[in-house]
């Protein structure tokens, strides 16, 4: 396969791959609709090493075998090169120099046109490529990057302002988070994700009792912790319910043990199920599945000490596209995909008593579950629809590369 044939550069660390599908799903979707509109996109994906993970008393995740050679999944074009990383809390200079020097060396490519950088700290790590190919860079925020690691990197994104094209936010929360960081507002574009309406879709797979459903990763800020305390609290009301809901927790990661315990002290471990989709090759086929058969979905997402932030849940985006009412929280962009008392219902943060108050709204009242189903898949097919986003994407191209202005738009 010749290097010469690609004309964006796409930048992502932690690419999905055979062993880790259901990482940074919308970057692949995106790779594949740039490809389905003319572009040749090459994902570079710079594959973390840490030779003393053993010292360090920190737990590090390998997903992939860094290879220097570009391989094919799913029909996109990925390498996934290796570069050393440590802690980005303490050896931020140092990680950003080795994953610099690693996309330099590898995304030097005759042909480019453009580079989008996905996060903020793979934009100030592409800095030196972009003006070496002198080619125009969009950096794509996801959330914590403008959140509060985005504080962190501050003092690195001061480059990045000043010679970065364009950036592009998932919010208006989000936007205004790059602007207190000091991003200038006529480069900031909001710039919706978008899922696949033909695969999430309104049908209905019943289980014999009512599944409340949570996907996501397992972490504090995903607020599972919340919702299994409203769930004790509500049994606590209506202690004759317990037999008809189950609660299921798709997902996995550090905070599972956490989870397990509050399981077990809220005497809930007969209505919660866990289902890891995280180490098999179908994980996104069992969110999928979980989500046609579930009445509920929650995600109450929330702000830990640590100050870390959502952008825009894509969870939320899917479970609306069934036609599922969501209960979520007043966090970051999610009040823009969830709409208050119209698709869903949305709550302050760490409020397991409002959490309660929400599923008793939803489950005891079938004529609002379904109004809000209904709503909540035509608000989906409106504004967060894959097709739409990616021709509005296509816009965004054609404009930078032809010199066009932009002035502050919505997509």
């Amino acid at each position: 396969m010749k290097e010469n044939i690609y004309d964006i550069l796409a930048i992502r660390d932690y690419y999905p791959s055979v062993n880790n599908p259901t990482s940074s799903t919308w970057v692949l979707n995106q790779v594949i609709g740039l490809q389905n509109l003319g572009y040749s996109p090459l994902v570079l994906s710079p594959t973390p090493i840490n030779p003393l993970r053993r010292v360090l008393k920190q737990k590090f995740h390998y997903y992939d075998k860094p290879s220097n050679q570009i391989e094919t999944y799913k029909d996109t074009h990925v390498k996934r090169p290796p570069y050393l990383k440590f802690p980005l809390n303490k050896f931020k200079k140092f990680t950003i120099e080795r994953l610099s020097n690693t996309i330099i060396k590898h995304g030097d490519l005759p042909g480019i046109k453009m580079i989008h950088a996905h996060f903020g700290q793979n934009g100030v790590a592409a800095l030196p490529l972009k003006e070496k190919l002198k080619v125009p860079m969009i950096t794509s925020f996801y959330g914590y990057d403008s959140g509060r690691l985005g504080r962190l990197f501050k003092p690195y994104y001061s480059e990045l302002i000043k010679k970065g094209d364009l950036f592009l936010a998932l919010s208006n929360d989000m936007k205004q988070d790059l602007i207190k960081l000091g991003f200038p507002e006529h480069k900031i574009i909001i710039h919706r994700l978008g899922i696949d309406l033909d695969k999430f879709t309104s049908a209905f797979e019943p289980n014999e009792t009512f599944t409340i459903l949570t996907v996501a990763r397992f972490t504090e800020t995903k607020g599972i912790h919340y919702v299994l305390k409203a769930l004790h609290l509500f049994f606590k009301i209506y202690p004759d319910e317990k037999q008809r809901i189950n609660y299921t927790i798709v997902g996995g990661g550090y905070y599972e043990s956490n989870i397990k315990e509050l399981i077990e002290r809220l005497d809930l471990k007969h209505n919660v199920c866990i289902i890891d989709n995280l180490s098999v090759p179908n994980g996104r086929e069992i969110v999928l599945s979980e989500m046609k058969k579930c009445n509920l979905f929650a995600l109450c997402s929330s702000t830990p000490k640590s100050g870390g932030k959502e952008g825009t849940p894509v969870v939320l985006m899917e479970a609306q596209a069934c036609g599922k009412p969501c209960i979520s929280t007043f966090h970051a962009g999610i009040p823009e995909v969830v709409i208050n008392n119209k698709t869903g219902i949305l709550v302050n943060e760490h409020s397991p008593e409002e959490i309660t108050k929400a599923i008793t709204q939803l489950y005891f009242d079938k004529k609002k579950r379904d109004h809000f189903g209904n709503n909540a898949r035509t608000h989906i097919h409106s504004f967060y629809n894959q097709k739409l986003q990616m021709i509005a994407l296509k816009q965004i191209y054609e404009n930078l590369l032809h010199n066009n202005n932009f002035s502050y738009v919505i997509y």
